[in-house]
């Protein structure tokens, strides 16, 4: 399958954490070229090793980076104060930033503020020297993403396509009114100039289709099957034969009382068999939550090493705060393909549904507590979840690629 097209793709780069957001994009990008479709993609300029490198080798002579500027982050937001002195700086700091902020425009936490020109300079002339038919933009961050009412204006010709990979309401969280009326202007200016919009899940694809009025495509994250060809499974039981949970990521906003809940999950389930349970935790935060004698917390580690330690784990524990119940990542199909025992703390929503009705995995609640405890030691004898037979075809790259180029398709027929 083939697109006689060309397209631009511009994912942005988080410069104070190393990262690159949006990352599908160079898995759909990898997939895109391996159907033959001429690809080129505009991103930040990463130091270090990424999980970026490996994703882009196969196409890394069309990939432009971009030397952004980092964005300046208050003092006492990057460090805990040690001693008097720096106690006093961090407390100037605060009370500074805390008056400063409510004059300033828009989202102030956007990482992607003052990087507008470096994309639309980047773009416009890749756009001007080659015969691009589609630009793709990935969001959050969202300030970048204003560029796309002026690129629209200079190339009428171009199809352009948002990528939603949150709502742009997240960040309007401690604002002041004037700041998220600014914030919503924008977002309804920008998306004057989109002809598609993607979303990852059915939630936000009926947002963005019935409340902001715009033609929508579910684009749904995807685990890459090229990720899993060299980890094979190493388990051995342990001497005192403890079950292994394990838990990778990031932590969200919010997931207190997840945490506080597993915690006497544990204490309860080592009433019945010894557990052990290691954390690889990519940010700060939650230790007080975090502290328990059956759990270790670990440094983030990459992704191979992740999963092959989910491989030779018995139980993987996944974590969602109230606002992300229908959210299903890149990270939750990863861990279907896995084929372990899901244990989901968070609120009842698609991601439950998902993991109950397909038989992959338990979702751990105050209601039901007693019953999910026997339902899991259970399952430690029987192995019925999660079901070996469960098809992940469809939550792969390479088939959710394939679908999108059939979408570009019919863009370019209706658009036309």
């Amino acid at each position: 399958m083939s697109l006689n097209s060309k397209i631009l793709i511009a994912s942005f780069y988080f410069p104070p954490y190393n990262k690159v957001g949006g990352r599908r994009w160079a898995k759909h990008a990898k997939w895109l070229c391996y159907f033959n479709v001429d690809v080129n993609v505009v991103c930040g300029l990463f130091a270090g090793n990424s999980p970026w490198d490996k994703d882009v080798e196969s196409y890394k002579s069309k990939v432009t980076k971009l030397n952004l500027p980092e964005k300046k982050i208050a003092y006492h937001l990057k460090k805990l104060p040690k001693n008097i002195f720096q106690k006093i700086i961090w407390k100037l700091s605060y009370w500074f930033w805390e008056v400063k902020k409510k004059s300033l425009q828009g989202n102030y936490n956007d990482l992607s503020i003052g990087t507008e020109i470096f994309f639309h300079t980047a773009i416009k002339k890749i756009l001007s020297s080659k015969k691009i038919d589609y630009l793709i933009l990935s969001v959050g961050p969202f300030k970048y993403s204003e560029i796309l009412p002026k690129i629209k204006n200079e190339f009428k010709e171009v199809k352009i396509i948002l990528d939603y990979r949150d709502y742009w309401e997240d960040g309007f969280v401690g604002l002041t009114q004037n700041q998220i009326d600014y914030e919503k202007k924008n977002q309804t200016e920008v998306l004057k100039s989109v002809d598609l919009v993607l979303c990852p899940n059915n939630e936000m694809k009926t947002y963005y289709t019935e409340t902001m009025k715009k033609n929508t495509y579910l684009l749904p994250h995807c685990f890459d099957k090229d990720d899993f060809k060299n980890i094979v499974s190493k388990k051995e039981h342990t001497k005192n034969n403890a079950i292994k949970i394990i838990y990778g990521g990031a932590f969200y906003h919010d997931i207190s009382e997840n945490l506080k809940l597993i915690r006497r999950f544990i204490d309860r389930l080592n009433d019945e068999i010894k557990v052990e349970a290691d954390f690889f935790v990519s940010l700060k935060g939650y230790e007080t939550e975090l502290t328990h004698h059956s759990i270790k917390r670990h440094d983030f580690i990459d992704s191979e090493s992740y999963f092959q330690k989910v491989l030779d784990s018995d139980f993987v524990i996944l974590i969602l705060p109230s606002d992300r119940v229908n959210a299903m990542s890149s990270k939750f199909y990863e861990l279907i393909a896995m084929q372990k025992p899901i244990l989901y703390f968070g609120g009842k929503g698609d991601v439950s549904k998902f993991l109950i009705e397909n038989k992959l995995g338990f979702h751990i609640t105050e209601n039901q507590f007693d019953f999910n405890i026997q339902q899991i030691i259970e399952n430690i004898k029987t192995n019925k979840i999660p079901d070996k037979n469960f098809n992940t075809t469809s939550f792969t790259f390479e088939y959710q690629t394939k679908l999108f180029l059939s979408e570009l398709n019919n863009l370019c027929k209706t658009t036309n």
